[in-house]
This record gives structure tokens, sequence and C-alpha cells, in this order.
């Protein structure tokens, strides 16, 4: 494919002067638009397209690959410790009874009941809409119908697929949204289990389907918040800046993902009573660690030659630090995640979640670079 070249038209200089060879102040300050390649596709997810690139072909794309993968797994091997430690000590408690999901310190039972069982219906309708229809909620079509993804290659050039089938679940945000979808399924579950019977004795009694929501709880909202935020302040800016497409991030169902994710944690947070353990943060990043090693940085590069996140480039000079940067990051938001929990009773607390909820929240496109269409 041909480059796309940025060019100015330059006058003629007045008979009998020289053209001068300094350009003038305001062609320095002028925002020249960057060099852009076209999107290379589209293609069919599987299809080697990089055999038919000399570039592909030519460079090393597997080079610090395996270090970044056994940085990645002696994390999770710290984390099993962790777990199997505090466990041992008698830290690590399951204790959660089904009667945590009947309390609510703002709105009555039934209506915790009806909320969480809209958010499990959304969650999982929306799931269904993208695994079995090409055409419901979509912009944009590219061949047969199907909508165009933009993914990049290690140095940041685009490569286009057709988007259709179970390729829609590839990202953390699918696998995130699927999680906490997981987690209202179980709770509108107890839920109605305490509704009907509000008195029964079992329901004091620790639970082992109240133990596994309570982890998921904690475990989709750290995640919720790390995607939303990953999204609105790293992804779309980086690509925008890149002169890349950013549609990918704007159709229905990706807002719906990125917004209405936390949105439903926030929600869930304030208005129940499911404790998240501090403990429980080991398996949150095992599940970022198993989304890495077992899909994103292996199978899914090996068959696409692309990234979805650019900052997990194994051949960065800091990957590694990046890597622990991110770990620490949604350690962070773990805990921020159990500190709503706390704020919600305190005077001033739930406005002022619910307005830095929003703040983060992006439904509006960046405006288009300076010269240069998007």
């Amino acid at each position: 494919p041909a480059y796309c070249l940025a060019w100015r038209r330059r006058r003629a200089p007045p008979a009998g002067r020289a053209e001068s060879l300094q350009p003038p102040a305001a062609t320095l300050t002028a925002r020249v638009p960057r060099m852009c390649k076209p999107a290379r596709g589209p293609f069919a997810y599987g299809e080697p397209w990089w055999l038919d690139d000399p570039i592909e072909m030519s460079a090393d794309r597997f080079r610090g690959r395996r270090r970044q993968l056994c940085f990645l797994l002696g994390v999770a091997a710290s984390c099993a410790g962790v777990v199997a430690y505090t466990s041992h000590a008698g830290v690590l408690v399951w204790s959660i009874t089904p009667a945590t999901f009947g309390q609510s310190s703002f709105v009555l039972l039934p209506a915790l009941v009806v909320y969480r069982i809209a958010c499990a219906a959304f969650i999982f309708g929306l799931c269904a809409s993208k695994l079995v229809s090409d055409y419901v909620l979509q912009r944009g079509a590219g061949a047969a119908g199907a909508r165009l993804n933009h993914f990049e290659t290690l140095d940041r050039t685009e490569v286009a697929f057709l988007d259709h089938g179970v390729w829609r679940f590839q990202g953390l945000t699918s696998w995130g949204w699927v999680l906490l979808g997981c987690y209202f399924l179980v709770a509108a579950t107890l839920s109605l289990r305490v509704a009907a019977a509000p008195e029964a004795a079992q329901h004091e009694e620790p639970d082992g389907a109240a133990c596994v929501a309570s982890l998921l709880l904690g475990v989709s909202s750290a995640y919720a918040i790390l995607i939303t935020l990953t999204v609105t302040f790293v992804l779309i800016p980086s690509k925008h800046r890149k002169g890349l497409s950013t549609e990918g991030f704007f159709t229905p169902f990706a807002l719906s993902q990125h917004n209405a994710n936390l949105a439903m944690v926030v929600g869930e947070l304030l208005c129940g009573a499911v404790p998240i353990d501090p403990w429980h943060l080991p398996f949150a990043l095992g599940f970022g660690i198993v989304y890495l090693c077992g899909w994103h940085q292996t199978v899914r590069y090996n068959r696409t030659r692309t990234l979805m996140y650019h900052f997990l480039n194994w051949q960065h000079p800091r990957s590694l630090l990046i890597c622990s940067l991110l770990m620490l990051t949604l350690a962070a938001f773990f805990a921020f995640a159990a500190l709503v929990g706390q704020l919600r009773l305190r005077p001033g607390g739930a406005p002022m979640v619910l307005c830095a909820a929003l703040a983060v929240m992006r439904w509006r496109r960046p405006p288009p670079l300076a010269g240069k269409g998007e």
C-alpha cells in the first residue's frame, strides 16, 4: 500500500531575489500531519497475512516475549503462594453468607433483586447479540456485513480484521464483562433465595455460592475500573495522536462495555452490602495473567500478529516495568473498589463516588487532528 504524504504548495520567489533557505515562522509553527500508512486488510482472523508482508517476515517479532511471559508467570506463582499461605494461616476465610446479599443501606430488597436481574439480563443479552449478529447495534460494514476491527502490529501499524462470532470476545473488556455478568447472575439468585424465605436459618451460614460471588465482585470491580480508565486515558488518546482509527471504541457495544460496566459496579457497591476481601487481590492479578499468558500474548498473537493493547508490547525497552506498573495499578483499583463499599455509609460518600465515575466515562469521539480526518 502507498504512503500518505503531507505536502505544502510554495510560492515562487520574486524576480531577482533568491529563495530564502530559512522557512517562514508560520511554517515552523504550523502542525504538519504525520506520515501515515493505510491499514492492511481486511483479513479473517487466523489468516496468515504476514506471510505476504516482507516487513513482518524480516523482523524478529518474538524477541523479548519469553522474558515477559516468564515475568508474568513468576507473578502468578507468587499470587498462588500468597493464597496458599493466607488460607493455611486462617487469614483468608470463606465466611460470606447468603443473608449478606439481602442487605442494603439505601434500597429495599425487592429493588435490589430487580437491579441485579436487570444487570445480568443486560450483560448476557449484549453477549448474545454480539455472538449471533453481524448487524445489530454495529456501525460501518466490511465484507459480508461484518464490522472491521483495527489492531496494531508491534511497530504500531494497523491491520484490519473482519469482526464476527466469538472473536468479538477477544478483548479483556469482554472477559471482564462476562465475569461481571456471572457475579450479577449469582447475586440475583442468592437475593431471590433470601427474599423468598427471609427468616430461613440456612441464610446465616457460610455458603459456597456466596463466597464465590464475593470473589467475583472484587475481581470484576477492579477490572471495570481498570478497563474504563485505560480506554479513556490511554488507548483512545494514544491511537488519536498516532492518527489511527478510534471508531471501534464508539460503537454501541463498546460504549456499553467501557462505561456501563463501571456504572453497574458503582451501583452495586453503593446499594449492596457485599464486602470485598482485600485478600482476594491475588485472584484479580491471576485473572489478568491468565488473559495475557493464556490468550493475548500467545494464542491470539500467533493467529493475528497484532496486539489489542500497544503498551503490552514485549519489545518495548521498559516492558517489564510496564507490566509491574500494570499490576500495581490493578491492585490500587482493587483497593479503591473495596473503599467504595466503605464510603457509601459516610456523609457525601455516595455523591463523590458517582461524580468520579461519571468523570472518567467517555462518550464522544476526540476531535480530528489538524489537517487529518479520522
